[in-house]
């Protein structure tokens, strides 16, 4: 049932798409006249004379910590600023996400734009921004605060402007993404909206994915009876399962190439045993797995499931697995051809961003999208280092330049 689901979903898709994108699908929207417009120097203008205010919000809103679970006085802040900025129906809904919109004209395009308020830092809880020279360093000061800060002053930057939007634009601060896109699911799963594309403000800056990478992997549990080192001769080992599952595990042919089947397998934990004087009675390791291509997920899924299978019968171990099997691999065709993608990287081609990587490799809230059928794209917040670290970091000139791009695409979406 799976399969047919999964096929269903891509031919809805791809009606969806060929409906939506006739007459665009080959043609950048991008302009040196948009580019160059009164319009776009206004904005331009306004930030870089906030240049100041801007890094001191974007220190303000990181040293608000906000573990996944635990977003709610950055979801204040946000609630707030939107408000102020001018933005109407502000509101935050029950799932946690703050929303605020710009109502456009009848038959424009109906665009969500998105940045999540979450960080990985559970048990975090107070956080001191340091500053050298162009670097910001601080957990979460990229991921994702520097969008959330990107997402406040475009919204200022086009209201300074006076830009009268042909399009309506939804502008959210989501909850629970790094623990799965939750808040954005939830919202999308109730919204009546119909809404044409997503722009999901995180990444680095001239990363862009236009495809949705599933999840596969999870944890696997091996268990024996235990014994005391001098009765362990014989006795089956959980910790020479885990040895044995893992080297065979990395002889899975994974494949690299086309990108749309691109597919990565990793081993990112290990554990077992109480006391080093005895044999383990519970092992486990966990196994993360991602690919473009939903087949080959499951395809390399039902292959981890079965080494590790085999290997608990020939030690006579028992074996558990608590694996994820709902997050999938969406592709939209055509999508890599889009007047979205093309319009972004002529965007990007023009403010000169260097070391551009353009693939379906996406994992971030435009997924969510993705799998609606939604063309849907991720926008760099800027440049920056040891992401998911406690020693994160990120460019303060690489925020002005994506703030940059994300504002030109909205000029040039009109």
């Amino acid at each position: 049932m799976a399969k047919k689901a999964h096929a269903f979903n891509l031919l809805i898709m791809t009606l969806y798409w060929v409906s939506y994108a006739s007459g665009l699908n080959d043609r950048s929207l991008f302009t040196l006249e948009k580019a160059q417009s009164r319009l776009a120097s206004s904005v331009f203008a306004y930030i870089e004379s906030n240049r100041d205010r801007v890094i001191d919000e974007w220190i303000q809103l990181t040293e608000i910590p906000a573990p996944s679970g635990h977003e709610e006085k950055r979801a204040i802040y946000m609630h707030d600023e939107f408000r102020k900025a001018g933005l109407d129906n502000v509101h935050v809904d029950a799932f946690g996400n703050v929303i605020g919109l710009w109502k456009g004209k009848a038959g424009g395009k109906i665009i969500l734009l998105t940045a999540h308020m979450d960080t990985v830092f559970q048990g975090v809880w107070e956080i001191e921004v340091e500053r050298e020279e162009n670097v910001l360093k601080a957990p979460g000061i990229g991921d994702d605060t520097a969008s959330l800060i990107n997402l406040l002053w475009s919204v200022r930057a086009l209201k300074h402007a006076g830009f009268q939007p042909e399009n309506t634009y939804y502008f959210m601060a989501t909850t629970g993404e790094e623990v799965g896109f939750v808040g954005m699911k939830q919202f999308f799963d109730k919204a009546e909206e119909v809404f044409d594309i997503v722009l999901a403000l995180d990444g680095d800056l001239g990363k862009v994915h236009y495809g949705a990478l599933g999840f596969g992997g999870g944890r696997i549990t091996f268990k024996g009876p235990g014994a005391h080192t001098m009765q362990s001769r014989g006795v089956p080992n959980p910790n020479l399962a885990v040895a044995k599952a893992i080297g065979r595990l990395y002889k899975i042919h994974l494949l690299e190439e086309p990108l749309d089947k691109w597919t990565i397998l990793n081993i990112g934990m290990i554990g077992g045993g109480k006391v080093s004087n005895a044999v383990s009675q519970e092992s486990f390791f966990s196994v993360d797995l991602r690919s473009a291509d939903q087949e080959e997920l499951e395809r390399v899924q039902r292959e981890v499931k079965h080494i590790s299978v085999d290997v608990a019968q020939e030690l006579g171990v028992e074996v558990e697995f608590d694996l994820n099997e709902d997050s999938r691999a969406y592709q939209i065709p055509g999508a890599r051809e889009s007047f979205l993608v093309k319009t972004v990287l002529d965007i990007l081609d023009y403010l000169n961003v260097s070391g551009l990587e353009v693939d379906p490799l996406g994992s971030t809230e435009a997924n969510v999208g993705i799998e609606k059928g939604v063309l849907s794209v991720n926008l760099g917040r800027t440049y920056g280092r040891y992401k998911h670290s406690l020693r994160e970091e990120a460019d303060i000139d690489g925020l002005f330049l994506a703030m940059k791009q994300i504002l030109l695409l909205l000029i040039c979406l009109e």
